[in-house]
């Protein structure tokens, strides 16, 4: 038996048969890529065999999931992550058996309410989708649950990071402009595999923030960098939005002094916001400096920023 035919038995589950394979294969002519196939194959079955054993399916899935990086860690470890086909198959083996689970989760949902739409556990299947390679199935389906809500920061999150490995960019920072805008801290960076946040996660860290202020200093950065340009029209109930939460954060700003580190960038990215909007959408250039100058009076230093690169005209 050859490489492939081993490597097609780890994507279909015949995981034991595998195993078998590279053992006749190691017997017959020594292959390092064999025994790291023993090595990992080994180490996988031991793995999934406790996980089936941890609870309802949900959970099994979940900690297929995440056993997943667990498993890379221990992969070049041992040296075997060299051998690319070894790390994509048994990727597949994993997220396609987690996906499994999930869907008769969703199976027995459809069974007792038609109406019912887990959001999570939507954004859970997609990930799956698009770690086994069926990056349109996951695009489709976060496209579904956008419906449902449009301003979930994860899903549009999710999203993003698909449209980018298809390389429909515009579509990739539309998305991540309005994730990184309606709910930061939903965002995993963990799970994203663009370029475009890894780049900006550096950058935001290049200028000391660190932890939950990564994700809120994102979009800002965004901007500055020129990386956020694309944008669409607002309606006037998503303007109305834009204006109470910045009268709520205002308020909570001086009010709260602990939350600085959340309010402080949502805040300001409320008034980029707003300035996009009254100068692009409005056409009204007075209307768009008067929030530039509510934004320079409040924070100086990233007006400064925003002065020097598109915003030339604040």
């Amino acid at each position: 038996m050859n490489d492939t035919l081993v490597y097609s038995l780890i994507k279909s589950g015949k995981i034991t048969e595998a195993l078998k394979a590279f053992e006749n294969m190691l017997r017959n002519n020594f292959d390092e890529e064999s025994e790291c196939g023993i090595k990992v194959i080994k180490h996988i079955l031991s793995k999934v065999n406790r996980i089936k054993n941890s609870g309802d399916y949900h959970t099994i899935a979940d900690n297929l999931v995440t056993e997943w990086k667990n498993t890379v860690n221990w992969i070049n470890s041992n040296n075997c992550g060299k051998f690319t086909e070894i790390v994509e198959s048994v990727r597949y083996y994993i997220f396609s058996l987690a996906l499994k689970y999930y869907e008769t989760i969703i199976d027995n949902i459809s069974a007792t309410s038609n109406n019912v739409i887990d959001v999570d556990l939507m954004i859970k299947i997609s990930r799956c989708y698009r770690e086994i390679g069926e990056t349109d199935k996951c695009i489709e389906l976060l496209e579904n649950v956008r419906n449902y809500d449009m301003y979930d920061s994860s899903v549009l999150a999710n999203l993003a990071d698909a449209y980018f490995e298809i390389r429909d960019i515009e579509a990739a920072k539309l998305f991540f402009r309005e994730a990184f805008f309606w709910d930061p801290q939903r965002i995993d960076l963990s799970d994203m595999k663009s370029m475009i946040v890894k780049k900006l996660s550096k950058i935001v860290m290049d200028n000391g923030y660190r932890g939950e202020e990564v994700n809120e200093w994102i979009p800002i950065y965004g901007v500055i960098e020129n990386i956020f340009d694309i944008r669409r029209e607002l309606s006037e109930e998503e303007v109305n939005m834009i204006l109470n939460r910045v009268q709520v954060m205002e308020k909570g700003y001086n009010e709260n002094r602990k939350w600085k580190n959340v309010i402080e960038p949502r805040l300001i990215n409320s008034y980029i916001w707003l300035i996009d909007y009254y100068l692009l959408q409005v056409g009204d250039y007075e209307l768009a400096k008067s929030v530039g100058k509510i934004l320079q009076k409040f924070s100086p230093n990233i007006y400064n920023k925003l002065k020097l690169g598109v915003y030339k005209w604040l």
